[in-house]
């Protein structure tokens, strides 16, 4: 019985000739490419400008010092997350400060954020939040964008697992101060490694430029080895026109799997009428999901947990409840744009013997 992976790179013939004509012009560092790259990016978001970087940690890692986070500063970041928002913020020398999700949801809890905010804030100076847009989801943005101005703290979009997702018809990415995404192999396009920051301050994007253009400077200030090559960048562009046939074949699966799974005993992605769900990840929730997983590989279909552990844990702080109980309760059903038919229809009834 053929293997059906969690997720799967989408690499096409134009792909590979989109990077071989770059290695066949010997131009491989950062280069035009990646201008295009950059250009056609934010023209995708209506942005100003964009940044291309190493990482989608590097991408973050740039935000924060360019909205002048430094030491004993405190950044709010979800705790139900990938570790990498931790790391960005330790690299500027800030302190990370961990909030927990809304209840039944992956978002971080607009609440437990504004409650920090109002007992803390004149202690310890919080200088950003980072709200990640998990899953392809997008966060509700309202709540954060009353916060982020009454308080005077700049939001950066973390969009790494949701390029194309929109809330209210605009993008996200377009909500915050500054924005960044990932181009990891299996995001929603990739260049094997690499980010991107996009604003829409030209002050801001000069610093970020400033940061990642680390020689033939005449000062001595610190600058860090984060560029792109045009090598991925060339793929980045090829990637990026077929953004739409990737999000589409996405959503086609996802509708799949929201008629057939409804009378198993999970609970599905919520629907939201303001938000367009891109499903990066196929996200429910059931009981016992390391037995479910085990049972699914038996059938030579790999599930996973979407988060590998909420960073409460993986820090040993304090327990956050309601991120607890969702990565207890979560697992993470393949899709991704090569994801065929026949494989999709043997998921759903592997699950609805696995689960009966």
């Amino acid at each position: 019985m053929k293997l059906i992976t969690h997720s799967k790179s989408t690499i096409g013939e134009d792909d590979i000739q989109s990077v071989s004509s770059v290695l066949k012009k010997g131009l491989l560092s950062q280069g035009t490419a990646v201008n295009r790259f950059e250009e056609q990016f934010s023209l995708y978001h209506a942005a100003k400008g964009g940044v291309a970087v190493s990482s989608g940690t590097a991408a973050l890692h740039m935000a924060l010092l360019a909205l002048g986070v430094g030491r004993s500063d405190r950044v709010i970041i979800p705790t139900y997350a990938c570790i990498a928002p931790y790391h960005a913020v330790r690299y500027t020398g800030a302190v990370p400060v961990l909030a927990d999700t809304v209840k039944d949801g992956w978002a971080m809890d607009a609440e437990w954020v504004e409650a920090y905010l109002k007992k803390r804030a004149k202690k310890k100076k919080v200088k950003a939040i980072v709200l990640v847009h998990l899953f392809g989801k997008p966060v509700e943005m309202e709540a954060f964008l009353d916060i982020s101005k009454r308080y005077s703290v700049p939001i950066i979009e973390d969009c790494a697992l949701s390029l194309g997702a929109e809330y209210k018809g605009k993008k996200v990415g377009t909500f915050g101060q500054v924005s960044v995404f990932s181009f990891y192999a299996t995001k929603v396009i990739t260049t094997g490694e690499g980010g991107m920051v996009i604003a829409n301050s030209k002050k801001l994007l000069k610093r970020i430029r400033n940061l990642r253009e680390y020689d033939e400077k005449k000062d001595a200030g610190l600058r860090f080895n984060y560029k792109m090559t045009d090598i991925q960048a060339a793929l980045g562009i090829s990637q990026l026109k077929k953004l739409p046939v990737f999000i589409k074949k996405r959503r086609q699966i996802a509708k799949q799997y929201l008629q057939n799974l409804e009378a198993l005993p999970l609970s599905l992605p919520e629907h939201s009428s303001q938000a367009k769900d891109i499903y990066y990840r196929f996200v429910v929730r059931i009981k016992n999901p390391d037995k479910f997983m085990r049972n699914m590989q038996k059938n030579n279909i790999v599930c996973r947990k979407p988060v590998f552990l909420p960073v409460h844990r993986t820090v040993q702080q304090r327990i956050l409840p309601n991120a607890e109980k969702l990565w207890k309760e979560a697992v993470s059903l393949p899709i991704y744009p090569l994801l065929e038919e026949d494989a999709v229809t043997r998921i759903i009834g592997c699950m609805r013997n696995v689960l009966k």
